[in-house]
């Protein structure tokens, strides 16, 4: 296993060092905290699929914007 440090921007994950891995490689994901890590086991998408399920009506970009938006203001301090 190779570990490459990267930089997560809230969106994606930038490597700081050039990949030079195949595409669809599988790669694990570890966020640290306070300069410590955390562990999370492995989790199969069959596993967690059934909480991206929706019902109701589609979305419109507006509603996925303002929901985002209405999360971040929770989340601040």
């Amino acid at each position: 296993m190779r570990m490459i440090q990267g930089v997560y921007d809230g969106k994606t994950i930038k490597p700081l060092e050039p990949v030079d891995e195949p595409a669809n490689a599988r790669v694990i994901i570890t966020f640290l905290e306070g300069g410590r890590s955390r562990s999370v086991p492995p989790t199969r998408i069959q596993d967690v699929a059934g909480c991206l399920r929706w019902t109701g009506p589609a979305k419109t970009l507006a509603d996925m914007e303002k929901a985002i938006e209405q999360g971040a203001k929770e989340r601040k301090p």
